[in-house]
């Protein structure tokens, strides 16, 4: 087997590591679900990165061990038709790794979906073409309604319920990690406690119509 040839089948390989290992270091979480997210992010990383340089260093020692040399002469074939040994590791790693990896969805799913009982505040979110609606209740018995912006505290417990007036958008503050669907007839309940202030893009992440790319809002998030 050429040079070039065992490059190109250990190349696609070690371009992965490079670039997991070249991946910047995420930012700071904004919020408890994006934190939670990040985290089973980087434990699934973890394993897939380790599974690609386990399965490239076998590749590597077969093609070398087991290449066509001068002088070479072949033997009588003598297969290895099973091993039992070897069959109940392939098994039972992978069970492992994915039982914990569920594990951790799990407690993922409990921090991210879990919705506050007491929340500081309660933003119904609607849906419009092309723009989005906001009615805060603040806790106190304020109601406030707002196009396009809304405006929280640092450290507050926001419940959000997501619906659309129309047709179907999705909710989405990418520095948050946050997104949910916005139904026409169906209130999708969510929530957020953000945890730095500062001015966050509100977008819809689902075309709905000739305007989609002008359904921008923003959120503020003053000072705790």
């Amino acid at each position: 087997m050429s040079i070039l040839r065992r490059w190109g089948l250990t190349g696609p390989g070690l371009s992965v590591i490079g670039f997991g290992s070249a991946t910047p270091a995420a930012a700071a979480a904004n919020t408890p679900g994006q934190e939670a997210i990040d985290n089973l992010f980087g434990i699934v990383l973890l394993f897939a990165v380790a599974i690609v340089i386990f399965v490239q260093v076998l590749l590597v020692i077969v093609v070398f061990r087991f290449r066509k040399r001068k002088g070479h002469t072949q033997s009588v074939p003598n297969p290895i038709t099973h091993h039992t040994g070897l069959e109940a590791a392939w098994t039972i790693v992978p069970a492992l790794i994915l039982l914990f990896v569920g594990i951790m969805m799990f407690q993922t799913l409990a921090v991210t979906d879990t919705i506050p009982q007491n929340p500081d505040v309660v933003v119904r979110v609607i849906g419009h073409q092309w723009f989005w609606e906001f009615v805060v209740d603040d806790g106190s018995g304020n109601v406030t309604t707002t196009v396009g912006e809304f405006t929280v505290r640092a450290g507050q417990v926001v419940k959000i319920i997501v619906e659309s007036s129309d047709v179907a958008h999705s909710f989405y503050i990418d520095d948050f990690a946050l997104k949910v669907d916005a139904i026409p007839g169906h209130e999708n309940v969510y929530w957020f406690q953000a945890q730095n202030p500062g001015d966050f893009d509100v977008t819809c992440a689902e075309f709905c119509g000739q305007n989609h790319r002008l359904m921008i809002g923003k959120l503020h998030v003053l000072p705790a």
